[in-house]
């Protein structure tokens, strides 16, 4: 079921205020649970009683502690557009869960696929890298030999798999929401931990995700502080903009509506519904749960909605996410609605930390390839 509302739209140019952490207090002996079955768990690893295991190949992991989105899927892009760029010769994979899809084992995602065959994420970077081969796999262990003897890869980027302890990475990306902050939050049920705090300082490095402006070097070190992040270990910050619109129907450009119906199904739908509403006005927005599996009684809601008078206003369009629509567009009602899906892109803040942190990722890719070889 979807949450509608009927936002005052935001000024454009004004900061979006920090999300406000849930606290569903009556869950507390739940939460209390699951955090000591989540200790207990990494308390096995780490004495060795369970072993972890390197993969066939090198992987740069990315994730998070909490549920929900953190940005990880556009970070992704980024981070694998930057490392190919660089032209350093190696051939590059994604391999993901494909949380939501239907189907079962190792398969390699086809562009010409379907959400329920594939996930909509992996969907969508097959869609977006054309020339790296993404796969989906729940043991990320077997997904990693199966992609090794398909010889189409030297490495390997993993969406989430921060939490599949079994896999010993070659290197791990922290990311940290800065409007919904880890250390002042609570383990599921209560709030959206699903992993310690402490394991942010584990990591090989830690992005503050959702950061509105460049931080000034005091807010850096009280992150730092905050996160109980050791001395040497990197931290960037990156912020989210959107870079502009598409039609669902063409793929073209399109210009921005003076009011639109918003439809996301996210973790956080309140960031999408402040972004959009810095460029026009959200008249309704229809926030469905994460990954939510669209239907045409769905679309029915919107084509009503569009035809409705909000106070004057006339909607002139739907605008959702590009994760979105990969679960939008299979629907045949879909096509003659006007959907525009926007683009958002990643701001880095720190130019000359992210060159070193992608060449530490090549360094530890090319040493563990090495000793692969051995």
């Amino acid at each position: 079921m979807a949450l509608r509302t009927n936002p005052t739209p935001m000024p454009n140019g004004n900061q979006a205020p920090a999300s406000v952490l849930r606290d569903r207090w009556w869950w507390a002996p739940l939460a209390f649970l699951f955090r000591a079955a989540v200790r207990f768990r990494h308390r096995v690893y780490d004495l060795g009683l369970i072993k972890q295991k390197e993969g066939a190949l090198p992987t740069v992991v990315l994730g998070n502690v909490t549920v929900g989105g953190t940005g990880k899927t556009p970070h992704l892009k980024v981070l694998l557009q930057r490392l190919m760029d660089k032209g350093h010769g190696e051939r590059w994979a994604v391999l993901s869960r494909g949380y939501g899809r239907q189907s079962k084992g190792f398969l390699r995602v086809e562009r010409s696929g379907t959400p329920t065959e594939f996930g909509d994420e992996p969907l969508e970077l097959a869609r977006r890298f054309p020339g790296v081969p993404v796969f989906v796999c729940e043991d990320r262990l077997e997904g990693l030999r199966r992609i090794a003897e398909t010889g189409l890869a030297d490495a390997v980027v993993l969406d989430d798999g921060l939490q599949h302890r079994r896999l010993k990475p070659t290197a791990a990306l922290m990311l940290v929401d800065t409007t919904q902050p880890v250390d002042r939050d609570h383990f599921l049920p209560r709030g959206r931990l699903r992993d310690l705090p402490t394991r942010v300082s584990e990591a090989d490095a830690v992005i503050l995700t959702r950061c509105p402006s460049m931080l000034t070097k005091g807010d850096l070190r009280l992150w730092r502080h905050r996160l109980r992040l050791k001395p040497d270990q990197p931290m960037l910050h990156t912020g989210t903009q959107i870079a502009g619109l598409r039609a669902m129907a063409t793929k073209r450009y399109a210009g921005w509506p003076m009011g639109c119906i918003a439809v996301s199904g996210l973790a956080n739908p309140a960031q999408f519904e402040r972004q959009v509403s810095q460029q026009c006005h959200v008249l309704s927005h229809f926030a469905y749960p994460d990954h939510h599996t669209f239907t045409p009684s769905n679309l029915d809601d919107w084509r009503t909605a569009l035809s409705t008078d909000f106070g004057g206003r006339t909607p002139e369009a739907i605008i959702t996410t590009e994760k979105d629509a990969e679960r939008i567009r299979p629907l045949e009602a879909a096509k003659d609605l006007n959907i525009l899906i926007v683009s958002l892109k990643i701001q880095w803040w720190d130019e000359e930390p992210l060159g070193a942190l992608l060449s530490s990722l090549r360094q530890k890719v090319g040493v563990s390839k090495v000793g692969s070889d051995i």
